[in-house]
């Protein structure tokens, strides 16, 4: 698909997946109700779960939401970049788009390809995950078209996806700020901007969610950016290389090459997120190698959450911990 059949078929309640920095998205008109249902029914998303609404700037956004304050620091500090922003809707914002809420979630890509449709379309586009719902999120073009298979929608090829994971979301519906989805924008850096410590909503524990109910923020149900394969985690690597789950063949991801692996352990296919541990490398390859350990069709994939010192390899341990089949 070229540059100007994406830009008409967006302008034409069509839908079609896009690159961004954060994950490849499936992206429509953020005002047609036609394009938005579309999108709904070819992930198999649930009406409950809202979609995120990209824009160019913080002025685009005052077009389809009530902005403040927060907002504003927010905005001119982090955007265009991984921060969606919870804010009231405006009229003009379909309630299929938000799961019937007042509130709509909004950011602004920084990937070119996507800024330039933006601009040239003149609207507004939602933009979930180009994916089935609750699979895992594609950040190459290859993957997005396998996960769609005979039903994929056209497309643009904007190469690997820079961060590799899903954008940090911020609710600024209530007096005080709360993050409601972890991501590469960290607590820290936004208390920062904003001069106030803020709420943390997410956690290793948590309740279970009604899915019947409209959720504020995408990417929040127990089970999400699952693999067909069944993933085992663990809380640490030595339990899981000590584990007596193993069994030959099975996968292996690894965080580098580093990991001393014992000698019939070798046997097994292994996976490395990093050349050399890198928080920032393995939160970018971490959606591909798990859709390449997935693509094998192998009995088990075995993985373990980070030492929680890096607010990167937080957001990837959420990510874990809602793909994980079985936690060790």
């Amino acid at each position: 698909m070229s540059f100007d059949e994406c830009v008409y078929a967006l302008s034409n309640h069509e839908i079609c997946i896009l690159p961004t920095e954060t994950v490849y998205g499936l992206a429509c008109s953020a005002l047609s109700v036609e394009a938005i249902l579309k999108v709904y029914k070819l992930k198999g998303r649930p009406s409950t779960n809202p979609l995120i609404v990209h824009v160019l700037d913080h002025y685009s956004a005052e077009e389809i939401s009530v902005t403040n304050g927060f907002s504003r620091k927010l905005a001119y500090a982090f955007w265009p970049g991984p921060l969606t922003l919870i804010l009231p809707k405006k009229k003009c914002v379909p309630s299929e788009i938000t799961a019937g809420l007042n509130s709509v979630a909004v950011r602004s890509p920084s990937h070119p390809t996507f800024r330039k449709i933006l601009n040239e379309v003149k609207q507004p586009l939602a933009a979930p995950s180009a994916n089935p719902s609750n699979k895992i999120s594609p950040t190459n073009c290859k993957d997005a078209v396998t996960a769609f298979g005979m039903n994929c929608p056209p497309f643009l090829d904007g190469g690997q996806c820079e961060i590799g994971i899903e954008s940090t979301v911020i609710d600024l519906t209530a007096h005080s700020p709360s993050i409601l989805r972890i991501g590469p924008i960290s607590k820290s850096a936004i208390e920062e901007v904003l001069g106030t410590e803020i709420q943390s909503k997410t956690g290793q524990k948590e309740k279970k969610i009604d899915t019947e109910k409209p959720s504020v923020s995408p990417g929040l149900g127990l089970k999400h950016y699952a693999p067909s394969t069944p993933l085992y985690l663990y809380t640490d690597i030595e339990k899981m290389l000590n584990s007596n789950t193993l069994i030959r063949d099975d996968i292996l991801i690894l965080p580098s090459p580093n990991v001393m692996i014992q000698s019939h352990k070798k046997n097994f296919t292994l996976f490395y997120l990093s050349s050399v541990g890198n928080p920032k490398e393995i939160t970018k390859n971490f959606f591909r190698i798990l859709n390449e350990a997935d693509s094998l069709k192998k009995e088990r994939i075995h993985a373990s959450l980070f030492p929680c010192s890096d607010h990167l390899l937080l957001a990837v341990n959420d990510r874990l911990r809602r793909a994980a089949s079985k936690c060790f």
